[in-house]
């Protein structure tokens, strides 16, 4: 049964997530969305698989994202990705300038900026925060 609610979702989740760079051993913040955006900001997204945050952190019983992909926003068009680049995403510095890019390039922003955390019952994050949603 195909669920109705996803047929024509336009509207992406900009988020805070924390992230483990492997190469670093070390966390950082960086902006994730909920699904690969439309527009010329796709040039900027790309999806990874993102390795889990702890030894410790185990699939829940709705875990349904087996290669834990998750779509990042790039500071640089795609063009191989390196987790050695320390400067390779954006992060929460970043943000005004994010949504001065979306302003610009003719997305509406769908809600005003809000900070509401939350732990994906779907995927192997951290305790992402909301940033706001747009859409072109």
């Amino acid at each position: 049964m195909e669920s109705p609610f996803y047929s024509k979702n336009s509207t992406v989740v900009m988020y805070l997530e924390p992230y483990l760079n492997t190469y670093y051993q070390s966390y950082q913040n960086i902006i994730t969305f909920s699904s690969m955006p439309t527009g010329p900001i796709a040039d900027m997204t790309a999806s990874i698989r993102t390795p889990r945050l702890s030894i410790f952190q185990d699939p829940g019983p709705f875990y349904s994202n087996p290669f834990n992909c998750t779509y990042v926003l790039l500071r640089y068009p795609k063009s191989g990705i390196s987790i050695k680049n320390t400067d390779y995403f954006m992060c929460a510095d970043d943000i005004p300038a994010v949504i001065s890019y979306l302003r610009d390039n003719g997305y509406t922003i769908e809600n005003g900026f809000y900070y509401n955390g939350g732990i994906s019952e779907t995927k192997l994050s951290g305790d992402r925060k909301v940033i706001c949603s747009f859409r072109k």
